[in-house]
């Protein structure tokens, strides 16, 4: 709804609600309903009112369950292949506005200027957009995975046993300790998925780096330093691992590949010159701008050297 809203640029005034699960806990006498505390909150925020079907009563909503399977055989048949959902999402709204150009069955004039009529009587968005989730309080297994719709998230294995809050949007996750941001991490909607960052692993690794290749980590490594890790091993390759592990840690995660092209290019690929090359792309090399004066000094200094002239037995002068 929150998409649909900023879409239209409004927000109408009242909207009928199916008594689903999100939006009713219970439904009372009559036309009296007790919402879910995410619903009551969205409509104050967008203040338009709510309506709910009769339980059981599919006729009251038949011009919807139209629209519904006018939508699946115009925009759904044949079968789309859909290799990302937020492209394809975007690509349904240039299939409504295209849609709305046809003729409207019973008032005979395109759909889209009925809409305008009905654009006017729209409520105007609220200042700042509602932030739609939920909160989630979960304890992570013995492997720093928490576990959201079936689907686990891999956070730090240093987290392993402990309660961590999860921030649950429509398209990402977002998980706190301690008040502080442990993994964000797009959204599953699969069954039964492991969802993990490689780069909460490798501290983990430096510890035991003879176990890299056995780890469901490891496959999601940039490519270049998985084939650069299988060729090594003992010192060599957990030097590699903890300066792979600063890159990271630096937020330059990016960087891997470009440190590793640059040492290959230079024909080394030992550790010493990984980490020389690593610090040559990302840390600015600092020289001190030169200091301009404004003039130059007056410099009046006339010493008298007498004195030493004494000293290598010469005269003295007063």
């Amino acid at each position: 709804m929150k998409r649909i809203f900023e879409y239209i640029d409004g927000v109408p005034s009242r909207i009928r609600f199916d008594n689903m699960s999100t939006a009713v806990t219970q439904v009372l006498e009559g036309a009296e309903r007790k919402l879910t505390d995410g619903l009551t909150s969205f409509m104050l925020h967008y203040r338009f009112e709510a309506e709910f079907c009769n339980p059981a009563s599919g006729n009251e909503k038949g011009n919807v369950e139209n629209k519904v399977g006018y939508s699946r055989r115009n925009a759904f048949v044949p079968v789309p292949t859909i290799t990302s959902f937020d492209e394809f999402n975007e690509s349904m709204w240039e299939w409504c506005e295209k849609d709305a150009q046809r003729e409207h069955y019973a008032h005979k004039i395109p759909i889209e200027e009925l809409w305008q009529e009905d654009k006017k009587k729209l409520l105007v968005l609220p200042e700042h957009p509602y932030s739609v989730f939920r909160y989630e309080a979960l304890v992570a297994d013995k492997t720093g995975f928490a576990v959201v719709d079936t689907n686990k998230y891999g956070l730090s294995p240093a987290l392993a046993g402990k309660t961590v809050q999860a921030k649950i949007y429509f398209n990402r996750i977002e998980f706190f300790y301690d008040h502080q941001p442990v993994g964000s991490f797009k959204r599953s909607y699969g069954h039964k998925q492991e969802i993990f960052d490689w780069t909460l692993y490798v501290s983990t690794l430096c510890k035991k780096p003879r176990a890299l290749e056995n780890t469901r980590f490891f496959k999601q490594f940039p490519d270049l330093w998985k084939d650069y890790l299988v060729g090594t091993a003992g010192k060599e390759r957990k030097s590699a691992l903890q300066l792979l592990e600063e890159i990271v840690s630096d937020g330059n995660a990016g960087l891997c590949d470009d440190t590793l092209l640059l040492a290959k290019e230079n024909g080394r690929t030992d550790a010493d010159s990984l980490r020389q090359c690593y610090y040559m792309i990302s840390k600015r090399e600092y020289r001190p701008t030169p200091l301009i004066l404004v003039s130059a000094p007056v410099i009046n200094y006339n010493p008298n050297l007498s004195a030493y002239d004494g000293l290598m037995g010469g005269e003295v002068h007063g």
